[in-house]
């Protein structure tokens, strides 16, 4: 008897399952009007930064939730929308964002320092390409195209360059910014959208006066250099392990002086990752 009542329950089960998979969702129309009619939208271009530049690729349920109240049932089921209702919503999105301003009571979001009129429309033109190319994203999440994933990594480039903004342009944030698994996170963990962040990337680096990626002190540990290599020329990176090797060696000598096992132990490792960064890493494999 109850092996019957359990197959019926599981045979049940799994008819609600199959019918709730193949539901289609329309976005209720008070939905559209809440983003229709949105105003003071410094949040949701900040919300969309954090997310563009932080490294948990772009989602936005969360923040379209906070920012104009949609409801998460409907939010957690984005892919089964009716297509016209996603079109309805990515349009009224786009156009939220071309509302979007930044008032000078909260400008501190966007700025560790004070902006003249120039910077601080230019950070406005940045923030709204990078919101709008985050939208394109999610709701063409299905399609390979690459571009909206590239202008987001450029423009974020370009916000960072700016004098006065917050995060700064510094080693630190670029290198956050390019790393090869953030980039992966980016693209959805889609190779080809990786590869074409990466390209981007390598070419902004070469193309700019920054050098934190080619010497032994730009890395906190050599496990890290992997996910930079794409970004570097061969010739550049046999400098970069030519100076892992020069530092190995110099370490090694002092060793044989006053042996240590965990000394040697973390020297061979090094030694081993630097002799073991192949060629297709630092073209961009």
């Amino acid at each position: 008897m109850e092996d019957t009542l359990l197959n019926e329950l599981r045979r049940f089960a799994a008819a609600l399952e199959r019918k709730d998979a193949a539901a289609v969702y329309a976005v209720p129309d008070a939905d559209l009007h809440a983003v229709k009619k949105a105003k003071s939208l410094e949040k949701l271009l900040h919300d969309i930064f954090m997310q563009a530049s932080g490294s948990g690729g772009i989602d936005l349920r969360s923040i379209l939730r906070r920012e104009f109240g949609i409801r998460g049932a409907l939010m957690d089921r984005f892919a089964q929308w009716a297509p016209h209702s996603k079109e309805q919503f990515e349009d009224a999105l786009h156009d939220a964002i071309d509302r979007a301003d930044i008032r000078a009571g909260n400008q501190g979001a966007f700025f560790a320092g004070t902006p003249g009129k120039k910077e601080a429309a230019e950070a406005l033109s940045l923030l709204k390409e990078i919101a709008h190319a985050a939208v394109s994203c999610k709701f063409r999440a299905g399609r390979a195209d690459p571009e909206p994933y590239v202008v987001m990594l450029d423009r974020l480039l370009q916000f960072y360059a700016l004098p006065n903004t917050y995060p700064e342009g510094n080693a630190v944030q670029y290198r956050n910014l390019i790393a090869a698994d953030r980039l992966r996170a980016m693209a959805g963990g889609r190779e080809p959208i990786a590869a074409a962040l990466k390209a981007s990337a390598k070419a902004w680096y070469q193309q700019s006066p920054h050098r934190f990626l080619e010497s032994r002190e730009g890395y906190v540990s050599h496990d890290v250099v992997r996910q930079y290599l794409y970004a570097l020329t061969e010739e550049q990176a046999e400098r970069l392990r030519g100076e892992y090797v020069g530092h190995v060696r110099e370490e090694f000598r002092l060793l044989k002086a006053k042996p240590d096992l965990h000394r040697a132990r973390q020297l061979l490792t090094m030694l081993e990752a630097a002799l073991g960064w192949e060629p297709e890493e630092i073209n961009g494999g």
